[in-house]
């Protein structure tokens, strides 16, 4: 999975429900802070319940607190009453028995979404499973939030009942500024993370590589530099052309979204040396080309070979290429 530091038994083991093991040796060790203040966990309670919707399908949930809780008190309802009034925190975390489905659900009062569930929230570690027992660390992703936490717990597994899955979350993105004006970095951040990425230069990498251009201008209004390099020296603008064999269309607008950042168009690919216009030329769209001639690109850059853009631009029978770059001054 792409953003969740996962290590997960083999193969789903096939569960039956059945009474709980016992509980004695259960044990959680974590702090849940929001706006600057800490709670310490001090109970967990793991269930695996049946999905309401996809019969056959199981969801494991971890839920920790700093309360003792009753049978009763662990159902979301009661939750987000008890946080509500201040006598609860806590968080739940469920996850999707043998898949990438994996939400996290707070419980404060000081939390304006308490009980609403966030995906790709948490990277969760999980060292030991078995049918009776569990035992895993999680922690919250850097997303812009301002509440943090962190758990390791080692717990029996009740098995029975139907899962009651909380509402996501709602997120939105933040408003395109006006010419000059300011993006909330903050907003930004937040909404990166609802779409699955950390605010980090691997994140933003690989936003680029899932040709996601929404993603791409949230990281830019986020902070990021559009010429950030990755750890194998790629420039944004240079990796973003590697991918436009995968969709031509979804790529051009990455490009177009760097373009807008002012990314630096005489960057190089550290592997062949080109120019992202040279790159551009054997399967990136008219579109993207077209973004990058009017962003500045040095029309006369000469691949490795010696070849300009125009002149790949023939050898791959790029008609529509060769008709954008020679509309902008190219010569033979």
């Amino acid at each position: 999975m792409r953003h969740l530091a996962l290590f997960s038994v083999a193969s789903a083991v096939a569960f039956v429900l059945t009474a709980s093991p016992a509980r004695a040796q259960d044990s959680v060790l974590g702090t849940f802070t929001v706006a600057g203040k800490t709670h310490r966990f001090t109970n967990v309670y793991a269930t695996l319940e049946a999905s309401p919707d996809e019969p056959g399908s199981n969801f494991l949930i971890l839920l920790v607190s700093d309360a003792p809780l009753t049978p009763a008190d662990r159902a979301p309802a009661r939750l987000v009453a008890l946080a509500t009034t201040g006598k609860l925190h806590a968080l739940r975390l469920r996850w999707k028995y043998g898949g990438d489905d994996i939400s996290v659900v707070p419980y404060h009062s000081g939390v304006a979404e308490s009980g609403r569930a966030f995906v790709s929230m948490a990277t969760v570690n999980l060292s030991a499973l078995d049918e009776n027992r569990v035992h895993a660390e999680f922690k919250s992703k850097m997303l812009g939030q301002t509440w943090f936490f962190n758990a390791l717990v080692k717990a029996a597994i009740v098995k029975g009942g139907v899962a009651t899955l909380e509402p996501a979350a709602e997120t939105s993105l933040p408003t395109a500024p006006e010419p000059g004006g300011k993006v909330d970095a903050t907003a930004a951040k937040r909404s990166l993370g609802a779409m699955g990425y950390e605010f980090t230069p691997n994140a933003f990498f690989q936003a680029i590589a899932d040709r996601k251009a929404a993603a791409v201008t949230l990281f830019l209004q986020a902070g990021m530099s559009p010429n950030q390099k990755d750890a194998q020296g790629h420039f944004p603008l240079n990796y973003a052309v590697l991918f436009c064999a995968q969709s031509a269309d979804e790529s051009a607008a990455v490009i177009q979204a760097l373009l807008a950042g002012k990314a630096d168009v005489k960057t190089k690919d550290p592997q062949n040396g080109t120019t992202a216009l040279v790159g551009a030329t054997q399967s990136c769209s008219a579109a993207a080309v077209e973004a990058l001639v009017k962003a500045g690109s040095d029309l006369t850059a000469k691949a490795n070979s010696g070849m300009t853009a125009l002149q790949l631009a023939n050898i791959y029978q790029r008609a529509d290429i060769v008709a954008v770059l020679e509309k902008a001054g190219a010569k033979q």
